[in-house]
């Protein structure tokens, strides 16, 4: 019996000490076979499961990565191409700013299915893309490529890109935007272009972003905005367009955005004759925080805020046809109003600078049906603006079109040694040539009736 005992406690060690050895090489040999397979010049450490190989003068994406590797840092190093091999693992997020890429293969990314953020920033020798480069990444929600020099972007780069939802395009070399280029980002929030060459916003350039927050097109060359341009941006907030090339802005642009609340068009050669009364329109009825709106035209506004001009001061443009749904303008004007005009035309209306104050509140510059006491003052009108003819609508759409011929130009307009007078004493001879005309002939229908 004790022969037995001693047997079985033998054994019941044996096995202890085996299962712990056993144990004990596979902590040491298995479960760290990750790092111990960890590439050369990077550190790697789990949970979650990291490879670092930041600024070790890489040229290549280095071999070896594990495959359930969740984070991969290869930023700051020398690697020059992506190719489709480049990467044989899988992980959520890829950073490789700040290398000298100059190539991207199309479908360099494809094996990267759970990737959900890519950082290809300050990479300045990156030039331009294959229209392919980023397919498969249909779960990618954060894209930087900023400061890569990029001049254009394929038409198809973010096809199937249904997932992201920031992009970074800033400080790049960008000259224009394709037509539908960002269509399929349709859960896209925030799109980051300032900092490029843009110099025009086409009809389409916009259009699929539905769900877009913010945009930024501040620091380019832009000279134009189409009026459909932001009409799918029905969720915008933040609109940036400072520091651009602008003399316009269409007010239909604007009405688009119903949702904005941060609104900066400073910066902008602002030309505040008729072509800004749709903007300044718009700005009598929005709510938002805006900056200024400094006009550089036409001269006697120079300097003026053009959200705070007065209705005076649009008193000459041409007024919307009520029967185009397009807004469209004419180029006439009622004769009661020219005539008004030609004779009365106020010189305080061109000269009178609007003058800003403490007072003065910045993200509601027009009050809609209520009378603000901060602006009271800047808005009593002089003799000769209460003067203007007052015209119900009936009576200013009766004469609609029907110019007067007499006035060729106003009296403060006329071209040096114009000779109004001149012309006034030839419009009479006409008038008193057709007054004879009309005499003759009813003397001689009469002469007719009586002796038949």
């Amino acid at each position: 019996m004790v022969t037995r005992r001693i047997m079985r406690s033998s054994s019941a060690r044996n096995f202890k000490s085996g299962f712990t050895l056993w144990l004990v090489l596979w902590l040491v040999v298995v479960k760290p076979g990750g790092v111990s397979a960890c590439p050369r010049l990077c550190v790697c450490y789990p949970m979650p499961m990291t490879v670092s190989c930041q600024s070790q003068n890489l040229t290549t994406v280095p071999a070896g990565v594990p495959y359930d590797s969740q984070r991969v840092f290869l930023q700051n190093n020398r690697i020059t191409e992506l190719r489709a091999d480049s990467f044989g693992f899988e992980t959520q997020v890829l950073w490789l700013y700040g290398n000298n890429i100059t190539w991207i293969e199309a479908g360099a990314f494809s094996n990267l299915r759970v990737l959900e953020e890519l950082d290809l920033g300050d990479n300045p020798l990156l030039r331009r893309l294959e229209g392919g480069a980023f397919r498969g990444l249909e779960k990618l929600q954060s894209l930087h490529m900023h400061r890569c020099k990029l001049a254009a972007l394929p038409h198809d780069l973010f096809r199937k890109l249904y997932s992201l939802q920031f992009l970074y395009l800033q400080e790049n070399q960008l000259h224009f935007l394709q037509d539908d280029l960002f269509s399929d980002l349709v859960n896209l929030t925030h799109l980051f272009l300032h900092g490029n060459r843009i110099r025009a916003v086409s009809e389409n350039a916009f259009r699929g972003l539905v769900n877009l927050d913010r945009l930024l097109l501040h620091d380019n060359r832009i000279r134009q905005v189409n009026r459909r341009s932001f009409r799918d941006l029905g969720r915008l907030t933040i609109l940036y367009l400072f520091n651009n090339s602008l003399a316009e802005l269409p007010g239909q642009a604007m009405r688009d955005v119903q949702g904005i609340q941060f609104l900066r068009l400073n910066g902008n050669p602002w030309s505040c004759g008729c072509e800004a009364r749709p903007l300044w329109e718009w700005f009598r009825k929005a709510r938002i925080s805006s900056s200024d709106l400094i006009c550089t035209s036409p001269s006697q506004r120079r300097g003026q805020d053009l959200r705070f001009l007065r209705e005076l001061d649009f008193a000459l443009c041409p007024v919307p046809d009520p029967g185009s749904l397009a807004g469209t303008t004419t180029t006439t004007f009622s004769t009661k109003t020219r005539w008004w005009f030609s004779k009365n035309k106020p010189a305080s209306s061109s000269k009178a600078l609007y003058q800003k104050n403490s007072e003065t509140v910045k993200s509601v510059p027009f009050s809609s049906g209520k009378t603000v006491d901060s602006f009271s003052s800047k808005y009593e009108l002089s003799e000769d603006e209460a003067a203007l003819p007052k015209l119900d609508p009936e009576e200013y759409w009766a004469n609609y079109g029907n110019e007067d011929s007499s006035i060729r130009c106003f009296d403060l307009d006329c071209p040096p040694g114009y000779d109004v007078s001149a012309f006034s004493s030839s419009s009479s001879l006409i008038a008193s040539s057709v007054l004879q005309l009309l005499f003759i002939s009813i003397v001689t229908m009469s002469l007719y009736f009586l002796f038949g």
